[in-house]
């Protein structure tokens, strides 16, 4: 091998051998030094395999048949093939021949790219805590869209998304020419509730009166908090206006009971009003306010009943 020939495979940043027929060592680079911690003196006229045990494989052998004999180049990918030469770094090894007059030499290239693969797995530990944070991100837009959509303590819808679905709820009732009801319910005796059984009570009948609701009413209902202890009722597809007491009733039989808290027994009973789109206004601001002067009648009656507003 001529000496500028020599010089170059010296000093790549590659490790390199070359072998003749016989699969003896004839060149053993410096870089190859550094990947094995074998010194050139050692391995010179050795045979490949016992040099590097690793490469005493099928399929390797195969290679370098194909190498020598045909001219066949091939590659092995540290992706795939581990540990091959050394169990620390990953190198990727490329098989070739080398033809120079009548002698035909074998060249293995050891290319070591553990860097790359620290980069990638890097890279990989980089997406995987962008995934993992934009999980968390999304996880929080859903809380804060809850926050700002859902009331805390029933789990019902609160007011501004009941009026967010309530205008599409009354224009699909103006195009399709039917009837739109809403329910104004306020709990009877709240405040004597509270004052009586303290605060922590009174959220436990809110969140009773909110599960009532939910039970009693249609899975197309929209059941919402609509503040303190009022709650507001969509009821869409209604056939005829008298439909309403269906659902009134249901809500008055399960209402109607004890609920006990801490060996108290509290009663739960409810005002409901009732107003109707088309008959008792055309927008929601006009059902609402019409549907509490009806809740309003039956609270100045003695609560523990329904009512739809009449003029």
């Amino acid at each position: 091998m001529n000496n500028a020939i020599f010089g170059i495979l010296e000093n790549l940043n590659e490790g390199v051998i070359v072998l003749n027929g016989k699969l003896e060592v004839l060149f053993w680079n410096n870089y190859m030094e550094h990947i094995t911690g074998f010194k050139r003196e050692n391995v010179i006229s050795e045979n490949l395999y016992k040099v590097l045990p690793g490469l005493d494989k099928n399929y390797i052998k195969k290679s370098l048949e194909d190498a020598m004999a045909r001219g066949y180049k091939s590659f092995f990918s540290a992706a795939i093939h581990k540990g091959l030469i050394n169990e620390k770094l990953e190198l990727n090894l490329r098989i070739s021949r080398y033809e120079q007059d009548e002698s035909k030499l074998l060249i293995i290239e050891c290319i070591d790219v553990t860097n790359q693969f620290t980069r990638i797995n890097q890279l990989k530990e980089y997406m995987n805590e962008l995934c993992t944070l934009n999980k968390k991100l999304k996880q929080k837009e859903k809380m804060i869209k809850k926050l700002a959509y859902y009331d805390d303590l029933t789990g019902l819808a609160n007011r501004t998304l009941f009026y967010k679905i309530a205008e599409e709820f009354i224009e699909f009732a103006k195009r399709n020419n039917t009837i739109l009801g809403l329910m104004f319910i306020d709990v009877d005796n709240f405040k004597c509730i509270n004052d009586k059984f303290g605060h922590e009570a009174g959220d436990k009948v809110l969140a009773e009166v909110a599960n009532i609701l939910k039970k009693t009413t249609r899975k197309t209902d929209i059941v919402a908090r609509y503040g303190g202890d009022e709650f507001l009722i969509l009821l869409p597809g209604i056939n005829e206006y008298r439909n309403y007491k269906k659902i009134a009733s249901k809500i008055a039989c399960k209402s109607n009971k004890v609920f006990v808290f801490e060996g108290n027994k509290i009663e739960i009973s409810l005002s409901i009003g009732v107003s109707f789109y088309p008959r008792d206004g055309c927008s929601i601001d006009e059902l609402v306010s019409k549907a509490d002067k009806a809740m309003y009648c039956v609270k100045n009656a003695g609560g523990d009943g329904c009512k739809h507003y009449l003029a």
